[in-house]
Order: C-alpha cells, then sequence, then structure tokens
C-alpha cells in the first residue's frame, strides 16, 4: 500500500511541474514585449555637436565658447606645442578646450556637460582640471612682472 502512495504523490508532483511549466511559458508567449530605443553613436554625435559650433559661424561660436573658431585652434596649437596638453585615446585636445571653455564661459554645469558630450561627469570633470592647469601654466609666457623703471 505504501508503494502506490508514494507513486501516486509522484504523480501528483510530476503533473504540478508540468503544469506550472506550462503556465509560465504561456505566460512568457503572452508577455508584451517594449521595444528598445535604438542606439546613438555617441562619437558621431559629439563630433557633430563641436563641428556644429565651430562651423556655423563666428558668431554662434563666439556664443558658444567665448572667443572665434580660429583663435581656438590657435590656443590648442599654443598648448600642444608648449607639452602642456595631450590627446588621449577617447579625448582630443579640441573637444578638452571646448568643454573646458563651455564650463567656464557659459557657466555650465559638468553635469549638463557631460550629457551633451556623451561622457561621464568624472571624465568632464577630470579633463577641466587638465585644461585650467594647462591654461595656468601659460601666465608665464602671456604675463609679464612689471619693471622698476617708469617709462618716460
Amino acid at each position: 500500500m505504501d508503494s502506490k502512495i508514494i507513486h501516486a504523490a509522484c504523480m501528483r508532483a510530476a503533473v504540478t511541474m508540468i503544469a506550472t511549466g506550462v503556465s509560465i511559458i504561456e505566460q512568457e508567449r503572452n508577455r508584451i514585449y517594449i521595444p528598445r530605443e535604438p542606439r546613438i553613436n555617441t562619437i558621431a554625435q559629439r563630433e557633430f555637436y563641436i563641428d556644429n559650433i565651430l562651423n556655423r559661424g563666428d558668431k554662434h561660436c563666439v556664443e558658444q565658447i567665448r572667443m572665434k573658431p580660429v583663435v581656438l585652434y590657435r590656443l590648442c596649437d599654443v598648448l600642444t606645442s608648449r607639452d602642456l596638453l595631450l590627446s588621449t585615446q577617447n579625448v582630443s585636445i579640441r573637444e578638452q578646450v571646448i568643454v573646458f571653455l563651455q564650463i567656464v564661459g557659459q557657466n555650465q554645469r559638468f553635469h549638463f556637460i557631460s550629457g551633451i558630450y556623451y561622457r561621464s561627469v568624472e571624465t568632464i570633470h577630470r579633463y577641466f582640471r587638465i585644461v585650467l592647469k594647462a591654461v595656468l601654466k601659460l601666465y608665464k609666457h602671456l604675463i609679464k612682472d612689471l619693471d622698476d623703471t617708469v617709462p618716460t
């Protein structure tokens, strides 16, 4: 008699497991899938944004970074030629300087700039500090000490 009871209990457990499996499969089959938004090419979007700043005209460029594109390129050349700023694998010198100028010139927050450039706040902060230190090192070349003599 015990073997019949054990066999019946095993059959009930097996039927319960099969019924549960069928209900899970049916539930998955009827599930509504929400389509994901397509991924964007962040590198292309970043370059498009930078080119948009530089190529829409001098007035737009001055509004965005407080200098004309020619002056920006000259600043990048000076920082590069004096080995104050280096381009990295992920961030070009041009992008580093433009991000710095937008933060300083527009009083933008790191979080806002990170959204525009598809970068983390930490990355924006790191490169802001690097460019700030490089610009501060230019004082030796741009600011002259006063002479003791008074011109006639």
